[in-house]
């Protein structure tokens, strides 16, 4: 069972009849029953910065208008919000034991989690789905900047049931088993996730800058992607290090028209196979096909290009 599975078998209800990918370009909906016919509404820039600690809808009305765009009009129905990895703290805790009692369990989680993250836990959002080996995937966020995203589709007739990251729900579109590095660039970070035999075992999430070259404090020229080669290179070794398996490829998901050039030189210098996740809303993507009859079945691999 997948990850995404094992959330989705914590609902009691239906999936939710919408899913909507909100990044700080713009909405992405589909409805999550049928063919999937997905409907964009751009945002323009500074409307949504995504952050878990400070406001993230710059732009109420401009942001309201883009949701009401896209929700057909008639009476209350469900929906799934999918946020910017960066709005949320997406992190895998490992625990010795588990106390049975939910509530003891919850409590146990926010105390673990008032160490990693830079807001008041115990006034947080929290979300979390237990793994092999008592290893806890928690997603995490301040209340009030759920409530901000949320407020917009409860105004138009939406009753959000799901709120989750991107990042989580893109993993529906990967392989079940395998070691493999995830790289997810969206709304100005890239969440590096590490997987093996279906279960998470690292998130990591990093700032990134806005232009393909910037300068450095002394004016130089600087390319981001060498703060992304690095990063995912510490990754790679700190996995093999510490589970004595180097991962066995890395899939890109989120780059855009700069998936090519990314993949050449990721490939060469962290010497893994790269693949790259085609699909333009890759959270929304994943979302739609764990909430399918067909989420049954092993998940598909991801579609690539050539190395």
């Amino acid at each position: 069972m997948s990850l995404l599975d094992s959330i989705q078998s914590l609902l009691k209800d239906p999936p939710p009849e919408f899913a909507f990918e909100i990044s700080a370009s713009g909405i992405a909906m589909s409805r999550s029953r049928g063919p999937a016919t997905v409907q964009f509404a751009p945002l323009a820039d500074g409307v949504l910065v995504p952050s878990p600690i400070r406001e993230n809808i710059l732009d109420v009305p401009a942001f309201t208008a883009a949701v009401r765009k896209l929700v057909p009009a008639g009476g209350r129905r469900t929906a799934a919000l999918i946020l910017p990895d960066n709005a949320m703290r997406l992190t895998v805790l490992e625990f010795e034991n588990l106390p049975e009692k939910e509530d003891e369990r919850l409590a146990l989680v926010r105390f673990r989690l008032k160490k990693t993250v830079p807001f008041d836990v115990d006034h947080a959002a929290v979300s979390y789905v237990i793994q092999s080996g008592n290893k806890v995937v928690v997603a995490v966020a301040p209340a009030e900047i759920i409530a901000q995203y949320e407020a917009p589709f409860r105004a138009a007739g939406l009753q959000p049931g799901i709120v989750m990251p991107a990042a989580l729900a893109l993993l529906e579109l990967l392989p079940a088993t395998g070691s493999y590095l995830v790289a997810h660039q969206n709304s100005g970070a890239l969440a590096v996730l590490v997987v093996g035999n279906g279960a998470l075992t690292l998130s990591r999430s990093l700032e990134l800058n806005s232009e393909l070259q910037n300068q450095d404090a002394a004016g130089n020229a600087s390319d981001p992607l060498d703060e992304i080669v690095s990063d995912l290179y510490a990754t790679s070794v700190y996995v093999e290090d510490q589970a004595g398996v180097r991962p066995d490829r890395l899939y890109l998901a989120g780059f855009g028209a700069e998936s090519k050039l990314f993949l050449a030189r990721l490939s060469t210098e962290l010497d893994l196979r790269v693949e790259v996740v085609l699909e333009e809303y890759p959270g929304l993507a994943g979302f739609l096909q764990s909430v399918t009859p067909a989420r049954q079945a092993p998940a598909k691999p991801a579609k690539k290009v050539a190395a």
